[in-house]
């Protein structure tokens, strides 16, 4: 089997309600959709995302440097096309954008193998387990009180095991606020987490930790810049309140600096961000080697798939006005049943888009870089 052709598409797509944290406003989703032919008449679809910025970089990039380098190769050599595209990106960067657009095409090319092993990406993968239980996952900074905690009501209606919200106002008395009515509203049996966006730096955290301390959290989440290690290994320190870390880092080798460092206690590496699935699972053996559980942001409906196929797998992230099923881009969606999500059987990854759906929200590149000169004027 060869690969034929590697085409991608660029998508705009607004969450289906309104995101705002500590640090950035998200109007559009972009996804960039990418579709690997073979001359076995399998296709392997891919994907990445930005939340908002880059997605037309990562399409010429795929469409016009790395479809040369795979028509006429494998599908099948996953590990040897990774290693050889990622030495070839590596020469303009190591993560970001070479990432992403190398996940895209990982992700398309597990497709095409499960497909033509015709078995579901998980089972392909190991299928260690059969489901993985679920949280409810706010960007809601913006929400006040009581439309927080009505947020929080439909993730518990949902039968979500946890829930998680953004922290991080100028005021550190409403996040205290926002935590103590929601910790009331859960009970005492259900996970919290919050999620500071890298907003703090470490004398600010230490004074902020202090007060949440009390409350018995899950985890908290990027309290400081993601390449701040040892920010982060020195707050592991001063509290017990667990650290979360992982959805803005790109490499296996920058996950490898926080585990050295004793800086991390929940990995949560973005399927799409580090390269795709190949990349994500080295992430997890790696972290299960420092007894590190994986929890991993964002993407809920790939992120299954790899959560179900490895042993330190922790929770799966189910974020509000996000997911491709909310949106109604998918000609199946993803099954959610008390509180655990499923893997999809179909052969491949089971992400599979309504294409029709996807259509109105068709971004071509060209007009998107007209309407950006226009808009700077």
């Amino acid at each position: 089997m060869k690969i034929t052709d590697v085409a991608s598409r660029l998508y705009h797509i607004p969450p289906t309600v309104s995101w705002e944290d500590a640090t950035h406003r998200v109007a559009n989703l972009e996804f960039i959709i990418t579709r690997v032919t073979t001359d076995a008449g399998i296709v392997g679809e891919g994907f990445a995302y930005t939340t908002g910025i880059g997605g037309s970089a990562i399409l010429a990039l795929i469409d016009d440097y790395c479809r040369t380098m795979l028509v006429g190769q494998d599908p099948r050599q996953i590990e040897r096309l990774w290693s050889f595209l990622y030495g070839q990106l590596h020469r303009s960067g190591t993560g970001g954008i070479n990432t992403l657009a190398l996940g895209a095409i990982d992700i398309a090319l597990w497709d095409i193998a499960a497909k033509w092993y015709d078995v579901p990406l998980f089972r392909l993968l190991g299928a260690r387990r059969d489901n993985i239980p679920t949280y409810g996952s706010g960007i809601d900074l913006l929400l006040d009180s009581d439309a927080l905690l009505n947020q929080v009501e439909g993730f518990l209606a949902a039968g979500h095991k946890a829930v998680k919200i953004k922290i991080g106002r100028e005021n550190a008395e409403e996040d205290l606020d926002r935590i103590t009515a929601v910790k009331k509203l859960i009970g005492c049996t259900r996970r919290l987490f919050v999620d500071a966006n890298q907003r703090w730096n470490v004398a600010d955290c230490m004074n902020r930790l202090q007060q949440l301390a009390a409350f018995d959290l899950g985890w908290i989440e990027e309290p400081l810049h993601a390449e701040d290690v040892r920010g982060h290994a020195d707050l592991r320190g001063f509290v017990a309140l667990p650290i979360a870390v992982g959805e803005s880092l790109y490499t296996r080798h920058q996950f490898a600096e926080y585990l050295q460092a004793n800086a991390v206690d929940v990995v949560q590496a973005d399927v799409c961000r580090v390269g795709g699935i190949s990349e994500w699972l080295k992430i997890a053996n790696l972290s299960a080697s420092f007894h590190r559980t994986m929890a991993p942001h964002y993407m809920s409906e790939l992120s299954v798939a790899v959560m179900c196929a490895i042993d330190n797998a922790d929770i799966l992230e189910c974020v509000h006005g996000g997911s491709f099923s909310e949106m109604g881009v998918l000609q199946t969606a993803l099954r959610l049943e008390n509180g655990v999500a499923f893997p999809f059987e179909a052969p491949g990854h089971g992400v599979v888009f309504d294409h029709e759906k996807l259509e109105p929200f068709a971004v071509d590149p060209a007009e998107l870089r007209k309407r950006n000169l226009q808009s700077a004027k």
